[in-house]
């Protein structure tokens, strides 16, 4: 339930609303919404805030040059050769040329190049200051498709990923295994002091 809904507690701990009608219910309620409604909206703010803040980052580092739909294509297939090893889906191709790598792009581009150099292959990186034209984002292209393919870089990324959590071992086809016994007195020990 929504915080800052007022209600009173009965003796086991359940809401007692029982002397309230529909309507005061409904008012209560939409109380309890405005309450909460300036915080999210807050926070929501503050999210969209950095994600901006992010995105003009990225956009600032993003490579600058005359880029034809069909070089720029090239390096969407390069990337689209890495992305599954991150579980992300593909980037969509680019209809037209432009002069500059949209942040989105530039974004996933630094994601791939932390990962290699986290894994050691430096040579393997992107330096995005080189990308200027058709034939540097080429290149590019290439070390994307020669990383997604390296096996030292895959079991990097394996071994990155959180572990899926256990599952709880089924008992044994008998029952639950005996629990063990507490340290103590044994049945004889405590057979005889009742004896004696």
């Amino acid at each position: 339930m929504a915080r800052g809904i007022p209600m009173e507690m009965g003796a086991k701990g359940a809401p007692m609303m029982k002397g309230m009608d529909k309507e005061e219910i409904g008012k209560t309620m939409s109380v309890a919404i405005e309450v909460e409604g300036p915080e999210e909206e807050a926070l929501m703010g503050k999210a969209r805030q950095l994600d901006e803040i992010e995105e003009e980052a990225y956009g600032a580092s993003a490579p600058k040059g005359d880029f034809s739909v069909g070089g720029l294509n090239a390096l969407v297939d390069g990337i689209n050769a890495v992305l599954p090893q991150f579980g992300l889906p593909d980037y969509e191709r680019f209809a037209e040329g432009m002069t500059a790598l949209p942040p989105k792009f530039v974004k996933l581009l630094t994601m791939v190049n932390e990962a290699a150099a986290a894994a050691g292959l430096d040579d393997m990186t992107i330096d995005l200051a080189t990308v200027t034209d058709d034939k540097s984002l080429k290149m590019a292209a290439g070390k994307l498709r020669t990383l997604a393919g390296n096996v030292s870089f895959k079991r990097f990324l394996r071994s990155e990923r959180p572990a899926p959590p256990e599952k709880e071992m089924a008992p044994p086809p008998g029952g639950a295994p005996p629990a063990p016994m507490a340290s103590g007195p044994g049945e004889d020990e405590l057979m005889m002091s009742r004896l004696g």
